[in-house]
């Protein structure tokens, strides 16, 4: 399915450099120390163990997901909708055929000398038969062609017919062409323009509902990914009160350490295991609603695979400029080119109405000729009453229509002058109105992106602060630990002083990755405001996304 269309989305992109930075320390993943348990495997780990790991960078998984979303599916079968739409708009213009066929028959009692029957019958009776042909045809002119041939055998018992039976064949043309109103726009041709039109707010339309998909997929994208190494901060958390755990005990073993404290460090060890096993279930959760997004088919493959992003969030400066970005998003935004195809549909309506307002002016010709036959009649004296070149049965009829010259033709003009019409006034003042709120609409669509675009840099500017901050925070933190270690091991410091250090530190590094995230998003957010996130090779993708949905019964 292709769309004759070219995209435009990066026709003015902002320019964006990257400036590459460390990534935050982890903490140890697992123990090294040979007398303690290991700790637990990440659903990741098991996952690359048992061979379900399927490994996806945050592009891969966008033209996954463009090709068996079934939100974009639904939409992508809209365009064939509109075509069909567009086809059916012409329908006026289809020519038509008509065929009758059938018999009459007429009885009734003598009421007039001229059309008495036979001398003695009483009454008037009359037989025929028909079998008529009939074509029309709309022109985009605004022009209309009707022409008709008809036959008919007729018995009659009138003492003054000079046929009996009487074929008669019938051929006429009658062809009518506006010269103003309903020359160059009516209603079947609005309906067709207005029907091209929608094909283009559906192929907007559908651009936003791909642009839309593709930022909430890569925002999950960025979801599970600050998941994952949510897990891997809470493991390492559980690590350190694992060796907390162990050391306390050697110190209470040898006396220099309060039973009490390992009470506290167990109780720490439990609370950062609670917190292991929510970190697990929030992966699962997040990953159940990625592959909800990548595939409709709950069979596929997806759902028996382990999703593992490959991109991570270390920080990588997005620059861009203000101006740049607002202008970027001004020529890009769909909704401004939807407000321009609702602004051209008023203007075709208006056009009609002026035109509807125009004297009528057609002119108008017909063209027939007929053909008439029958058996011979004679007089009381023996002398024929009938042409000889009359005398016959329907081939005659149909002979006579084009050899004997009987026609008939006329060409005429025909004026209709409208004098007043409330109702078609009202209609375009309304049209002159709305077009006037769309204008309006625009201006104010307009001001609704640059503030779009304004907080959306605004906001990556700020969330680059938080993960500067954070960063900053995490590597203190770091240092306060180390340093309350070495104060705990020379007997300077209180045990729950260290435990208090490693949440601490933890807490440091969550807020570190959840900054990261942020600013992806944001960045993420920017693209979309600009609409730049949408490349020609993801639009064609989507378009054949339909194609990949399991046909329905």
């Amino acid at each position: 399915m292709t769309l004759g269309l070219t995209l435009a989305l990066t026709s003015a992109p902002a320019q964006v450099t990257f400036a590459q930075a460390p990534t935050p320390q982890a903490l140890p993943a697992q123990a090294t120390t040979a007398d303690m348990a290991p700790l637990p495997m990440s659903p990741i780990e098991k996952a690359e163990k048992d061979g379900t790991a399927l490994r996806l960078s945050l592009k891969d998984l966008t033209k996954l997901a463009l090709q068996n979303n079934l939100d974009i599916a639904i939409s992508d079968t809209n365009e064939e909708l509109y075509q069909q739409r567009v086809l059916q708009t012409y329908g006026p213009y289809d020519p038509k055929f008509t065929a009758g066929l059938g018999v009459q028959s007429n009885k009734s009692a003598n009421t007039r000398l001229d059309t008495a029957g036979t001398l003695g019958a009483g009454y008037n009776k009359s037989d025929s038969a028909y079998w008529n042909f009939g074509f029309t045809q709309n022109f985009k002119t605004g022009g209309y062609l009707n022409a008709i041939w008809t036959t008919n055998r007729a018995d009659t018992n009138q003492a003054f017919a000079l046929f009996t039976p009487q074929y008669t064949a019938l051929m006429r043309a009658t062809f009518t062409q506006p010269l103003r109103q309903n020359r160059q726009i009516d209603q079947y041709r609005t309906q067709i323009k207005l029907a091209n039109l929608n094909i283009n707010v559906n192929d907007i339309q559908f651009k936003q509902q791909v642009v839309s998909t593709i930022a909430g997929i890569q925002g999950v994208y960025w979801d599970l990914v600050s998941a994952i190494r949510n897990y891997e901060i809470a493991r390492g958390s559980v690590g350190l009160a694992a060796i907390t755990l162990r050391d306390n005990k050697k110190k209470v073993e040898i006396g220099t350490l309060a039973p009490i404290a390992i009470t506290e460090a167990n109780a720490t060890m439990a609370s950062r295991e609670g917190d292991l096993i929510v970190a697990e279930e929030n992966i699962l959760r997040v990953e159940n609603n990625l592959r909800s997004k990548i595939s409709s088919d709950r069979n596929a493959d997806i759902w028996r695979k382990v999703i593992v992003p490959t991109d991570t969030p270390d920080f990588k400066e997005y620059k861009v400029d203000l101006n740049t970005a607002i202008d970027t998003a001004l020529q890009n935004r769909p909704e401004l080119a939807q407000n321009a195809l609702t602004i051209k549909q008023a203007e075709i309506n208006y056009a009609l109405g002026l035109d509807q307002k125009k004297w009528q002016f057609d002119i108008v010709g017909q063209f027939g000729a007929t053909g008439v036959a029958g058996p011979q009649t004679v007089s009381t004296t023996g002398q024929p009453l009938i042409r000889p070149d009359l005398v016959g049965g329907m081939p005659t009829a149909y002979k006579n229509i084009f050899a004997r010259g009987f026609t008939n033709w006329s060409v005429g003009f025909q004026v209709t002058i409208p004098l007043k019409n409330h109702s078609l006034e009202s209609q375009l003042a309304q049209i002159q109105v709305q077009k006037r709120q769309y204008l309006m609409q625009r201006k104010s669509s307009e001001q609704t992106i640059q503030v779009d675009v304004r907080n959306a840099v605004q906001s990556v500017e700020t969330n680059k602060k938080r993960v500067e901050q954070s960063k900053m925070a995490r590597q203190l933190s770091q240092e306060q630990l180390d340093g309350e270690e070495k104060r705990f091991q020379a007997g300077l410091s209180q045990n729950y002083l260290v435990l208090q250090r490693q949440n601490e530190l933890s807490q440091a590094q969550f807020s570190e990755l959840q900054a990261l995230i942020a600013y992806r998003k944001s960045i993420l957010t920017l693209q979309t405001a600009m609409y730049t996130l949408l490349e020609a090779n993801d639009f064609d993708i989507a378009k054949t996304s339909s194609d990949n949905v399991a046909k329905f019964k």
